[in-house]
């Protein structure tokens, strides 16, 4: 799961510390350093610490592999659940691995075996289990003091490195680039700290350079180590290294260089610099939703409505639709985690006078938006959820979800209504409407707004990429639109609307609608004010 998906785990995950594993568990997460697609930048190894877990962490594309097969093995061999973190860059990078025999094991059913002492974690049991998930850490942590996982790389200097995971990578190119041969620590387990390991590699060196993404997580945990010996420890805590962000071997450079109080190999400041100026140049090019995007026409009709009324408040969520933020549709005021938008607007219905529009997805509304509307449904709020139903999971590559019937392994499963759910929280108005029929959202919606309770509408049609594939199988024509001479360039379908496909022809002074991304949604067909917007039919 990502980052932010143990924080929703976690209540499970320190609890099942002191229960244990029976066979093998990992947790595979991936942290996200620079926050390419993330709302925080927290660094999963203070899990480990706080649940009393261990960490994981590869360093390359073998090790990525190795070490999920490696972390299974421990599990079993030392009865606790591991978490396995990775991180974007990992996660995006592609080498080839050697592979080793895929063993035929049949999943097979097994019998129950009843053990309440440690399956039942009342407190009289958790506290004998406490001291027994302790001593299965100090095993761990002497075994990752022997473990293969970690190395030690001599070197001619009197300076050290300890590099974490993927930072040891970036440490190595830094070294070729500065010609320097420092001795290094590869560290891949986090957690527990294999302490004899770093202490005797601190006690070797006058100076050691910790190189670690996110937070100074083995820094902290080295200094304290440190304490009693004379080596000064350069990391992130002394502005050595980044303390925010993701790292590369640039920086890496800088840092190392500045360590051992040699220049650099480029003047980084300035190639910054010029790649500023460069890229002020170039027009801004945001992400923007998928042209036919079912969630464009819902936030345009939610845009339309709002500025019709005068103003209102647009918590949402985190999914496809956080792009609605972006100018002209404006139709995300706050974000902040998964299921948060139908909690925000219950506490805000209590407070603002204004009137209050969610939205929510419909893989985030079964994911974490049930139990904030049962509560917002039992504390009389009052506000209008729209839930933004395209049948899939979109943002992370078109996952199922209980609404479609489809599960994750392919099979069918039983489809669970997401109207039925929403009249069972206990919502009286309830409404399901295609949202590229823009008359029909707009006048629900309005009749939401007048309802007194909590009030639901789910915009339901299928996401513009599965709706445009599925027509291709089937061998359907699909008919782009185009822009007539009747266009008196009013720019409503520029200025009120947006789709990757239209655009504004400034050489011939026109509306243009690109026929190789035009899916044949026609919702800016019904938004021209002059019916300019026709289909091209076939010749």
């Amino acid at each position: 799961m990502k980052h932010v998906g143990v924080n929703v785990a976690a209540d499970t995950l320190f609890s099942f510390a002191y229960v244990g594993a029976r066979g093998g568990f990992v947790l595979a997460t991936a942290d996200d350093p620079s926050m390419h697609s993330s709302q925080n930048e927290q660094d999963n190894r203070w899990y480990g610490k706080a649940a009393n877990l261990p960490v994981v962490e590869p360093s390359r594309i073998q090790e990525a592999k190795d070490f999920v097969k490696l972390s299974f093995d421990l599990s079993e061999r030392f009865g606790l659940p591991i978490i396995y973190r990775t991180y974007t860059r990992l996660s995006h990078g592609s080498g080839i691995v050697k592979l080793d025999k895929i063993p035929e094991k049949k999943l097979e059913k097994v019998e129950w075996k009843r053990n309440p002492l440690t399956d039942v974690v009342l407190p009289a049991h958790a506290r004998k289990l406490k001291p027994i998930l302790q001593e299965k850490l100090k095993k761990m942590q002497n075994y990752f003091s022997k473990s293969e996982m970690n190395w030690i790389e001599e070197g001619n200097q009197d300076v050290g490195v300890i590099a974490c995971g993927l930072s040891y990578a970036y440490v190595k190119e830094a070294m070729e680039k500065l010609n320097v041969g420092l001795p290094i620590l590869k560290l891949s387990t986090m957690f527990p700290i294999p302490e004899k390991l770093i202490y005797e590699f601190l006690a070797s060196y006058d100076k050691i350079a910790i190189v670690e993404e996110v937070d100074p997580f083995i820094e902290l945990h080295a200094r304290a180590l440190a304490d009693e010996l004379n080596v000064k420890i350069y990391g992130k805590m002394n502005n050595y290294f980044p303390m925010n962000y993701e790292y590369n071997v640039s920086r890496v450079e800088q840092g190392l260089a500045k360590v051992l109080g040699i220049e650099p190999t480029k003047n980084y400041d300035e190639i910054v610099k010029e790649r500023e100026k460069i890229v002020a140049l170039a027009p801004p090019r945001p992400p923007v939703l998928c042209p036919g995007c079912p969630h464009t026409a819902s936030f345009y009709v939610i845009r339309k409505v709002v500025n019709e009324m005068g103003d209102a408040a647009l918590p949402s969520d985190i999914g496809c639709y956080t792009l609605g933020i972006n100018k002209p549709l404006e139709g995300v005021d706050i974000t902040i985690c998964m299921g948060a938008s139908v909690g925000v607007s219950n506490g805000l219905s209590h407070v603002l006078n204004d009137k209050i529009i969610a939205t929510i997805g419909d893989s985030t509304f079964f994911h974490a938006g049930i139990p904030a509307l049962i509560d917002a449904v039992y504390n009389n709020a009052k506000f209008v959820l729209v839930i933004l139903d395209n049948s899939t999971t979109g943002m992370t590559g078109h996952q199922p979800h209980p609404g479609v019937g489809l599960r994750g392994c392919g099979e069918e499963g039983k489809i669970v209504k997401i109207e039925d759910v929403v009249r069972g929280c206990g919502v009286e108005f309830v409404e399901v409407v295609n949202p590229r029929n823009i008359k029909k959202m707009e006048r629900v919606l309005k009749e939401a707004l007048n309802h007194d309770e909590v009030a639901v509408i789910i915009a339901r049609h299928p996401c513009a990429i599965l709706w445009t594939r599925e027509r291709k199988r089937k061998g359907l024509r699909i008919t782009p639109f185009y822009v007539s001479e009747d266009c008196n360039l009013c720019m409503r379908c520029i200025e009120t609307f947006i789709c990757p496909a239209i655009t504004l022809d400034k050489a011939k002074n026109r509306i243009r609608i690109d026929e190789a991304l035009c899916v044949g949604c026609a919702v800016c067909s019904q938004i021209c004010p002059e019916k300019a917007i026709k289909p091209k039919r076939a010749k």
